[in-house]
């Protein structure tokens, strides 16, 4: 297959993506086709300092002189909506659910530092559920790989996975036993805008209440990425990691956190010192399970 290679000198714009996403016809995924050989590049990208102020701000974190880890997939989004908006994408993006992430990062990425920002589409697997298929994105400094993510998002529909799964399966993470409150916070109502100009993810199921009744949720949902960024801040799970260590995160979206909710995070330290569970309200099942765990020196 071809590749198709988009190229931006800055950050692009999602405004003809959100306009794509909506009304552009897709011929579905078809695992005899698979998915197109399609790349993205953002060479000599920088974070923006008012907008990376803002996301500390809005997302109640504490300010470094260094990115988040979270953060350059915040840079990367309107990369993989161009991409997953292009004609050659068979896949509605209006119908695709985050579901999980892997993160490594390799050392910090000063809040100043300019690099490279690589994307691609990935491999795709059949599920019972559906086809998983995954967002390959590497940030490199001076030809340093400093940070990957692998971002896997799922389709629900029949397209064989039952029948004939795929024989690779994507990591999961189990919900904890007896997990301990030891932070909460509330997510207010105003942060799915909020959250969308600092991300470009102007998806109406972050919007309102009742585009996400179309959508099939109870009412409007927040970002699952800024949450799990919050996750990670409060649980001071990085708060020792030196500039040279490596560390992996690794989070699957369970369910949906709604706009306007309460939120605990919970640990179980006999059980996984590296693992927290994230509850909205009172939910009997976490919404969110996120791993955060150094990794050994190469």
């Amino acid at each position: 297959m071809s590749e198709t290679h988009l190229n931006y000198a800055s950050k692009p714009s999602n405004g003809m993506a959100m306009v794509k996403a909506l009304v552009l016809p897709r011929a579905g995924f078809n695992a005899e086709v698979g998915l197109p050989n399609l790349q993205s590049h953002w060479h000599g990208a920088s974070a923006n300092a008012d907008e990376l102020k803002n996301y500390f701000e809005t997302l109640e974190i504490k300010p470094t002189d260094y990115l988040p880890i979270s953060y350059p997939h915040v840079m990367a989004g309107t990369m993989h909506m161009n991409m997953m908006t292009n004609k050659l994408f068979p896949i509605r993006l209006l119908g695709a659910l985050h579901l999980k992430n892997r993160i490594v990062q390799y050392r910090h990425i000063s809040s100043t530092e300019v690099v490279d920002i690589d994307a691609k589409v990935g491999d795709y697997r059949l599920t019972d559920n559906g086809v998983e298929f995954d967002f390959v994105t590497d940030v490199t400094a001076q030809g340093e790989l400093v940070w990957q993510e692998t971002s896997i998002y799922l389709v629900r529909g029949k397209f064989g996975g039952k029948e004939n799964p795929s024989s690779t399966n994507s990591f999961e993470l189990e919900s904890l036993t007896d997990a301990k409150v030891f932070n909460e916070w509330h997510i207010p109502k105003s942060r799915g805008r909020e959250y969308a100009k600092i991300s470009g993810d102007y998806n109406p199921i972050h919007l309102s209440p009742w585009l996400a009744k179309i959508f099939g949720f109870q009412r409007d949902i927040a970002h699952g990425f800024g949450v799990m960024a919050q996750a990670i801040d409060f649980s001071n799970a990085l708060a020792d990691v030196s500039d040279g260590n490596a560390v992996q995160v690794d989070v699957v979206f369970k369910g949906p956190i709604f706009l306007g909710s309460d939120v605990t995070l919970r640990q179980n330290l006999e059980q996984d010192a590296d693992r927290y569970d994230l509850y909205c309200d009172d939910n009997s099942r976490p919404n969110l399970c996120l791993s955060v765990k150094k990794l050994e020196a190469k």
